[in-house]
């Protein structure tokens, strides 16, 4: 049987701004807080990673099967830890937080391990009307294996599977390449289908034996001879939506956006060491606010970003202060202070490497977001 194929879209793949029914689908919705430190955790620099919050702080997620899908816990002061010791880190697509699964495992209790995400749509799948999905994938940094078969499944009532094996489902959607073969870097998974039942649960995993799964060992893998041999990848913003009226697409600077994609303000300007705006600022932040004020129903995320000069914490606060500079200035200007968020990265996601004073002015940057749930209602007055 063939199935849907799950696209790898490295470059641009239209996004409609249609709802998503996925609830936290960037799994930044915890409860039972604060996230207390992990004592089962085996994830260096992410002391409050691990299956236990998975099943215990991350809002509306579950396991489909009695094996432990991970929540992953970033923070800029963990990754500037780990990015110390090690040229690549793991670190969410979008906020803080990720969600990790094995793909593929074979160990001394089971020959088949795998792990399942699984959660409840926001409003059953209207049976005839195709279904869109994506979500963004990257391999786990000490994952010594890659893998294929990373599939989506729907189902009417809740999987709930007393077994660490596969889950013997048919995917809806499913990819069948090598995932990250040849570089650790999130890659955005997407593929359709019509559903003929009024679907209400979505599952993410690996659907396939041993014998049906493709694996390989990573060609730049450099962690421990004794690592254990498994395929592990993070999966951030995941998006199933149905068919709406297509909108206008959005555009800045002659650029399609996406939601939940980086776009960078140019000609945001500081002084050095500074957080107060200067005058040639001025205009690009017009350009915003006039954009703003004619799609009342988009909201957006203000990001900071520093080079790496300066001491972690130092940078961290300097980049969330100018993010929030940003912010005042729409608030200011007539922007609801609720259609905005703002935070402040430091030096953990540079655009290059810091070997350079130009390197490091396109690392000092501030950028902005279309939140997933703005609405499709979007004019382009850029």
């Amino acid at each position: 049987m063939r199935f849907p194929t799950l696209f790898l879209c490295l470059l641009f793949c239209q996004l409609s701004f249609a709802q998503n029914l996925v609830p936290n689908p960037s799994f930044e919705e915890l409860r039972n807080l604060p996230v207390k430190k992990n004592k089962n955790n085996y994830f260096r620099y992410e002391p409050r990673s691990g299956f236990i919050p998975y099943k215990i702080n991350l809002e509306s997620w579950l396991a489909a099967s009695i094996t432990t899908p991970d929540l992953r816990i970033h923070s800029p002061a963990n990754y500037n830890e780990c990015k110390r010791k090690f040229k690549v880190c793991d670190i969410p697509r979008t906020g803080e937080n990720a969600v990790g699964i094995i793909t593929f495992q074979i160990n001394s209790k089971v020959e088949t391990y795998r792990e399942y995400l699984q959660i409840k749509l926001k409003e059953p799948l209207n049976m005839n009307d195709t279904v869109y999905v994506e979500l963004w994938v990257a391999k786990e940094r000490e994952a010594k294996l890659v893998s294929n078969n990373i599939g989506v499944h729907f189902a009417m009532k809740r999987t709930q599977k007393k077994t660490k094996g596969v889950i013997d489902l048919v995917p809806h959607i499913n990819i069948d390449t090598l995932i990250n073969e040849d570089k650790q870097h999130w890659v955005r998974l997407y593929g359709s289908f019509v559903p003929d039942k009024p679907y209400k649960y979505v599952m993410i995993g690996n659907f396939f034996d041993n014998d049906h799964t493709e694996v390989k060992t990573y060609k730049k893998f450099n962690g421990s001879p004794w690592t254990p041999s498994y395929a592990y990848y993070l999966i951030d913003d995941v998006r199933v939506w149905q068919n709406t009226p297509k909108p206008e697409p959005l555009v800045f600077d002659n650029k399609l956006i996406e939601a939940n994609t980086p776009i960078e303000l140019k000609n945001i300007v500081f002084d050095f060491d500074k957080y107060d705006l200067k005058e040639k600022s001025i205009l690009e932040l017009e350009k915003l606010t006039s954009f703003l004020h004619d799609n009342p129903k988009v909201n957006i995320e203000i990001h900071g970003h520093t080079d790496a000069e300066g001491s972690d914490d130092y940078n961290v606060n300097l980049s969330d202060a100018r993010a929030k500079a940003v912010y005042l200035y729409l608030v200011q200007n007539g922007i609801d202070s609720n259609r905005m968020q703002y935070k402040g990265f430091g030096e953990a996601i540079p655009r290059t490497s810091n070997t350079s004073e130009e390197n490091r002015a396109k690392n000092r940057r501030v950028e902005f977001i279309i939140l997933d749930d703005s609405s499709n209602q979007i004019k382009t007055s850029f």
